[in-house]
Formats: structure tokens, sequence, C-alpha cells
């Protein structure tokens, strides 16, 4: 490796610090949360690796793009490249329009699919009173 490159890599790995860029993630998405309180009721902030484990097919996403803005998202159809580290997430809303977006480029929050059954779930447990 030439002088040159070694002095690039020498200067981001000075200046990479991974705590420092993950709080700054971490106060981003609790402002989002906060601006969006009522839209991202029930919604979680999902990162890569949650994206392998927590998040399912039929799933509901919103995501805040990289102006800040919330996006209603959809329900989820399809996750494409997620062994590239950028994968794109396929969406349709109730109007039946399929679009995808960019993992990377996104705020993505989640929600797991609410049945029938996992209603009448709750109002049974409210209810009788049970948590």
């Amino acid at each position: 490796m030439d002088k040159r490159k070694a002095d690039i890599l020498k200067i981001i790995n000075d200046n990479y610090d991974e705590e420092k860029i993950h709080n700054k993630l971490n106060k981003r998405i609790e402002k989002f949360e906060q601006k969006y309180s009522e839209e991202l009721n029930e919604y979680i902030y999902i990162d890569y690796s949650d994206l392998l484990s927590k998040v399912k097919i039929g799933g509901y996403i919103r995501y805040v793009n990289f102006n800040n803005e919330l996006r209603w998202g959809g329900i989820l159809l399809e996750i494409k490249d997620i062994d590239t580290r950028d994968a794109k997430l396929m969406l349709k809303n109730t109007t039946n329009n399929i679009w995808m977006i960019k993992f990377s480029k996104n705020y993505v929050f989640y929600k797991k699919h609410t049945t029938y059954n996992d209603k009448l779930r709750e109002l049974f447990i409210s209810y009788a009173g049970i948590k």
C-alpha cells in the first residue's frame, strides 16, 4: 500500500468513533420519535441487524428520509439484496401501489402485523384486568 493510502486510512481510523456515531444516531431517532410521536406510536426503529432478526414479511413500515420527512410506507412484501448490506424493501400501500426503498437511505420504523385475533386478545386481557 502506498503512503498516500496509508495516510488516508490513518485519518479515517483516527476520526472514527463508533460510540460517538451511535450516540448521534440515537439522538436523531429520539428526535424523530418526539416529532412524529403519534405517527410512530407502536413502531420501533430498525437497524440492519434487526432487519435480519425482527422484521417479518407482512409487517408495517414507516420511514424517515434523509430530508427528515416522514413517509407512511406500507406493508412489507419482500426484502431484496439483504446479503449486500444495501437491502431494498418492497412496500405496498392501501391503493395497491408497489415501490422499493433502500434501507441504507432511510431511517426505518417497523410495526408487527396486527390480526383480528391479536386485537381481540388485547381487548380480553384489558377487560379481564390480567395485565
